[in-house]
């Protein structure tokens, strides 16, 4: 197997891939951040309010965060899956992670979410597939038994 994915790295896609690696974490700090701000208008507080916003908006504003950052590494990550394991190229580096270092792959309803401890989660959407590459993909996680819904 060797498919490569050209992922273009907009802020969107940032925050989409924020919101996904934070799962129900991001979930947590949007009910806390709903508290903060009914708390916030019931005492007319505003600090509670800001609080809350924050809370409420925390995935997107990491996925800013991360697209700042990210504007070193140029805007167009090509992953390459291999038999071998996962690439990431950007403009300025390469990276390999081995298929043992990868603890999990998650199936959400619009992206491949891989987690490697030590690092951070990568994020691939579905739509940067093909079909033939999807084909592919989804019958080398049956064989190897990696995937979770």
């Amino acid at each position: 197997m060797n498919i490569a994915v050209p992922v273009e790295m907009t802020l969107t896609q940032r925050m989409r891939n924020a919101r996904h690696v934070m799962h129900w974490f991001g979930l947590l700090f949007r009910l806390a951040g709903v508290g903060y701000l009914l708390w916030g208008l019931a005492a007319w507080d505003a600090a509670l309010l800001v609080l809350g916003l924050v809370f409420v908006l925390f995935p997107e504003f990491l996925g800013f965060v991360r697209h700042r950052q990210g504007k070193t590494y140029g805007s167009v990550y090509t992953y390459t899956l291999t038999d071998e394991g996962i690439g990431v190229t950007t403009a300025i580096s390469t990276l390999r992670f081995t298929w043992a270092g990868v603890t999990k792959v998650r199936e959400a309803s619009d992206a491949w979410i891989f987690r490697i401890p030590g690092a951070a989660s990568t994020t691939i959407p579905k739509e940067c597939f093909t079909p033939e590459q999807d084909v592919e993909w989804r019958a080398f996680l049956a064989d190897r038994g990696l995937v979770r819904t």
